[in-house]
């Protein structure tokens, strides 16, 4: 029987650091304290300088990051990419913020940039010129990446992120000592405080004092996934599917004809593939007006991305096969249409 090829691979990534995972957590149940204290501290100040800013706010998820990040920001609207994750637009929402939703081109960033977009780093994609004088970024996917020096930036820990937690946990990123300041109040952190919006959202001292063991090691894995990303695009040159610009390597991302197709045959192969996302925001209720009259590019967008096994450890034996069956898919896929 083939071995089953896992779309993440967890196991891979934390046995090497059992033995320092468990020492952090049993240094936590020592010192009694499970919620803010030394351990959450000592994880955001590492946090903020790997990023090369500040201040760092740590709480209990990536969608929360962006709740703070943008209520501190007094933002009154927001606009996304329809292509985004709906958590996007909820963790602006929370915050009281009028969403909109706009159509992206075909590279799959917002067709327009405007004053109050808040640009996502889609699958470790870099932002372009054109992004960078934004005062949010959705980061969550984007371990790796150094914000501009005046914006602020809302990261996640989810589990599969290239730093994940063992469980959930974000942060929010600045610069600025008033707009940190302003998050830790916003999230809860003084019982005194009642004349503003509070979200009662902290970070597990667990959670922060495992994440300290993972970043040690985060520009290696950050190297591997480079290293599975080249080999990818080296077996699939050629094919036209590989996404453009720079990315850190979050997701490997193609875009493919008869994408359900192809997720098919990856199965039937034994490998795990995931779909980021498969519908685009216009079409889903929730927070946030769809003012563009038309989404075709967001639509073909989520009728054709795949992601594919990427993470540390892949081996290249394991990257070939996957590529073996997008190849045959792709070249299948091009002898029904041209027959």
């Amino acid at each position: 029987m083939t071995d089953l090829i896992r779309f993440n691979d967890l196991a891979r990534i934390h046995e090497p650091l059992r033995a320092d995972i468990e020492r952090a957590i049993s240094r936590t149940l020592d010192s009694g304290q499970f919620l803010r204290g030394p351990e959450v501290e000592a994880f955001e100040s590492e946090w903020a300088a790997y990023c090369g800013q500040r201040f760092a706010v740590a709480c209990n998820s990536g969608t929360d990051a962006l709740t703070l990040a943008s209520a501190a920001l007094g933002l009154e609207t927001a606009s996304i990419q329809a292509n985004t994750l709906p958590l996007t637009g909820i963790g602006l929402a929370n915050a009281g913020i009028r969403v909109s939703v706009r159509e992206v081109s075909s590279d799959g960033r917002c067709i327009e940039q405007r004053s109050d977009s808040v640009p996502v780093l889609l699958f470790g994609r870099l932002p372009s010129p054109a992004e960078l004088d934004a005062p949010l970024f959705d980061a969550a996917h984007a371990h790796g990446w150094q914000p501009p020096p005046g914006a602020t930036a809302a990261w996640s820990f989810y589990p599969t992120k290239t730093l994940g937690a063992l469980g959930d946990g974000g942060i929010a990123t600045t610069n600025d000592p008033d707009l940190a300041a302003h998050m830790r109040s916003l999230r809860g952190s003084d019982d005194q405080l009642h004349d503003r919006r509070q979200i009662t959202s902290r970070m597990d001292a667990i959670q922060a004092a495992i994440l300290r063991v993972k970043l040690n090691h985060l520009d290696d894995w950050l190297a591997d996934r480079r290293r599975v990303a080249d080999r990818y695009n080296s077996n699939l040159v050629g094919l036209g599917i590989g996404l453009e610009g720079p990315t850190l390597n979050h997701l490997h991302v193609v875009r493919v004809p008869n994408r359900d197709g192809l997720l098919h045959e990856l199965k039937v192969n034994g490998i795990e593939g995931k779909i980021h996302w498969s519908q685009s925001l216009d079409t889903l209720g929730g927070p946030w007006a769809a003012e563009d009259q038309d989404y075709t590019n967001a639509q073909a967008w989520a009728a054709e991305v795949l992601s594919l096994p990427c993470y540390p450890f892949l081996t290249e034996g394991e990257i070939d096969r996957v590529s073996q069956v997008v190849s045959d898919h792709m070249l299948s896929h091009h002898s029904s249409t041209n027959g």
